[in-house]
């Protein structure tokens, strides 16, 4: 405890001193007064933040708004504004501004992958699963990425979910199906490429897929006919062709 007399015999500078390094401490803390025009889309986000947690949702949009003035693509303020939107009940914004900000993180992930870096790539396709669970474009390009890198089991997690997000979906049910192969689970890739031919008529690597498994299986018949469907969809299909003359020699040695 510093004394009345100490305290009396300080130079008046140092009071000074000690006085202006409050003042500045004070004006570096948190504000919630609006930032002004020259705030950072740092600063932005943060005060819109503060009056999000504060529920001062119109100046919490008001922040975030002026954020994508500067920065169209922060995920950040997208994310945001959709969380605002729903605390006010207001399901199409709020879903749109959720999409936007899924397409962002998706679209960063596609370019990673271009550019051969893997693990950026992984980290913004997982951000836009954590944005849209129920998609099934990101699980897909998260299991190449695990099945390019060997983890085959990873990739067919990935392959599933992307299933489970759109049963409908003919390509997420041909790469399962393929995943399954490369996993010697000929059973769950016929029917997952059964699946897909329910979805897709015209699925052309689903009969293929089937084929080879039944051919695999000297199943010659039911390969050839799969073969033939192949070739409906496309005369000049390599695969095809060279699947049916494999399954018609196998059925003309039997004769």
């Amino acid at each position: 405890m510093i004394s009345p007399h100490a305290e009396a015999c300080r130079p008046w500078h140092l009071s000074l001193w000690i006085a202006v390094a409050a003042l500045l401490l004070t004006a570096c803390g948190p504000s919630d007064e609006e930032p002004g025009a020259v705030a950072t889309t740092t600063q932005l986000l943060d005060w819109s933040a503060r009056r999000l947690a504060e529920r001062e949702l119109d100046k919490a949009i008001v922040g975030y708004r002026r954020a994508l003035q500067r920065d169209s693509l922060a995920v950040t303020a997208l994310l945001g504004l959709a969380h605002v939107y729903r605390l006010q009940e207001r399901a199409d914004p709020a879903d749109l501004y959720r999409r936007r900000a899924f397409h962002v993180r998706y679209a960063r992930g596609l370019d990673w992958i271009a550019g051969g870096e893997s693990d950026s790539a992984r980290d913004n396709l997982e951000a836009a699963v954590r944005i849209m669970p129920r998609h099934p474009l990101p699980h897909l390009r998260l299991g190449e990425l695990r099945r390019a890198a060997g983890q085959i089991d990873s990739a067919i997690v990935h392959f599933e979910h992307a299933v489970e997000a759109n049963p409908r979906f003919a390509e997420s049910l041909i790469i399962l199906g393929q995943a399954y192969v490369a996993a010697h689970r000929p059973a769950d890739a016929q029917q997952a490429f059964g699946r897909a031919i329910e979805a897709n008529i015209n699925a052309l690597d689903a009969y293929l897929g089937l084929g080879r498994i039944l051919s695999e299986q000297r199943e010659w018949a039911m390969a050839l006919s799969h073969y033939e469907k192949a070739l409906l969809i496309d005369p000049r299909s390599e695969p095809a062709l060279q699947g049916l003359d494999q399954a018609r020699s196998h059925l003309q040695g039997r004769r």
